[in-house]
């Protein structure tokens, strides 16, 4: 199942955001790393608030409370064919 053009925008800016945390963890911060993390941070802050009503329930809920990795994990099982959910057949997550 393809992602929705706003999931898709999530998509990028978590992997983005992984890639710079997974990079902190590789050796002692520096500037330029510091800095790509706090913009990986804004950018999805920004498209939280962006686009809240075009994504389902429990994506919000993962961006709400900061669970990065698994809002990740979850549109990664999104896009894979055999374990995609149609929209309409998608569980509300209450928080």
């Amino acid at each position: 199942m393809a992602l929705s053009p706003a999931e898709l925008r999530f998509y990028s800016a978590l992997a983005d955001y992984l890639d710079a945390v997974g990079q902190g963890r590789a050796g002692s911060p520096h500037p330029a790393w510091t800095e790509k993390l706090k913009l990986s941070m804004q950018t999805l802050d920004t498209l939280e608030s962006e686009l809240a009503p075009q994504i389902d329930s429990r994506l919000r809920h993962f961006l709400e409370s900061k669970s990065y990795r698994k809002a990740h994990d979850y549109l990664s099982a999104l896009s894979s064919a055999g374990l995609a959910n149609p929209p309409a057949s998608r569980q509300a997550c209450s928080q």
